[in-house]
């Protein structure tokens, strides 16, 4: 019978570190529950600061402009040169030099000729579209 009280008490004992446990778990889920919620509000502020801060946006955009207008500037110089060496130059001049061209370059020639075939027929089958 002496073994009941003792029985009793490491229960008692067993059931009072239960109860401090489940306290303890109880408080520190409140405290991470908490803090995530504290996290959840810096992010979405951050967000919205990011998202409305957009100076870093248009100087992206101001130099993407700048490097396409540069660009075009390059290729509309190109096709002017072009122009003025197709008004400068006499057929025959065009004929020699193309007859050149694929006699040193006829691989070349040939993918150069292939690509410009493409471009046009692209050209014109969107105008017939």
């Amino acid at each position: 019978m002496e073994q009941e009280p003792n029985q009793k008490g490491a229960a008692l004992e067993v059931y009072d570190k239960l109860e401090e446990t489940a306290a303890t778990l109880s408080e520190r889920a409140v405290q991470l529950k908490t803090q995530l919620a504290d996290r959840l509000e810096t992010g979405a502020s951050t967000i919205r600061q990011r998202s409305s801060d957009t100076a870093k946006l248009d100087d992206a955009i101001a130099t993407t402009k700048e490097k396409v207008a540069g660009a075009g500037d390059r290729v509309a110089s190109g096709m002017e040169k072009s122009a003025e060496w197709l008004r400068d130059a006499n057929m025959s001049t065009i004929k020699q030099g193309l007859a050149r061209q694929v006699k040193e370059n006829p691989g070349r020639t040939l993918l150069i000729a292939g690509a410009i075939g493409y471009l046009l027929g692209r050209a014109f089958k969107r105008k017939d579209a």
